[in-house]
């Protein structure tokens, strides 16, 4: 009887001290950026600019447009990397080429917005 209890003790103990580790590769969901994001632009030489941008993906391409103040801003290029997280495209404002390029973090995209060799700080963060 005091081998049992001894037993049993140390199976308890044993199994109190065990860590459960759970699989998260299966439960975790695939991240990319379609969907909207709330983005900021900053710095530019006419000022700031928020608005919304939206990705969409239709089977393996991408495809983006921003929105400000009711004016939709298509992408005429946008990738994404996936190995990398990183987004790039290209898109035209008032008749000048604006290269944009951007890294996918959780929820967040951080990067730049180039034209005319000047950067402009762009920030998204995805909306709920």
């Amino acid at each position: 009887m005091k081998l049992i209890i001894t037993l049993f003790a140390g199976l308890l103990l044993m199994a109190a001290c065990t860590s459960t580790k759970t699989s998260t590769a299966s439960s975790k969901t695939k991240v990319t950026p379609a969907g909207d994001w709330d983005y900021s632009i900053k710095e530019t030489p006419e000022g700031d600019f928020a608005g919304i941008m939206t990705v969409t993906q239709q089977e393996t391409a991408y495809s983006a447009k921003l929105n400000a103040n009711g004016y939709d801003l298509p992408f005429e290029k946008f990738t994404w990397d996936e190995a990398n997280q990183e987004v790039t495209g290209e898109l035209y404002y008032s008749g000048t080429s604006v290269l944009f390029s951007a890294k996918l973090v959780g929820e967040e995209m951080n990067g730049t917005m180039s034209a005319g060799g000047m950067e402009f700080p762009f920030k998204a963060t995805r909306k709920k």
